[in-house]
């Protein structure tokens, strides 16, 4: 993906169901995107291929979700639904958006 200075949002939203927790405990949702490896890739033909060396890794930062802290009932309950995330390659974000 190519990003130019503004902040893209994910689309699909990524929503994830959740189950196993505790009721009573509270939990933070987070979310980290790290890459897969060190290469650059265009969609070309209806495919990913790899485009040269990707650029240096930008400093990692990792997206709280909102509701976060919360008990395992409410994460249970709702799910996350990470529709306001948004990406950036613009180190001098100021806005918590992930950057990558």
């Amino acid at each position: 993906m190519f990003l130019k200075k503004k902040t893209k949002r994910i689309f699909p939203a990524f929503k994830v169901k959740l189950s196993g927790l505790d009721k009573r405990s509270k939990y933070i949702l987070l979310m980290d995107i790290v890459p897969a490896d060190e290469c650059r890739y265009k969609f070309h033909n209806s495919r990913w291929m790899v485009a040269g060396k990707a650029d240096p890794e930008m400093p990692k930062r990792m997206y709280i979700h909102p509701d976060s802290p919360a008990t395992g009932e409410h994460w249970m309950a709702k799910g996350a639904n990470f529709h306001k995330l948004k990406l950036t390659n613009n180190i001098s974000d100021k806005h918590g958006f992930v950057s990558f």
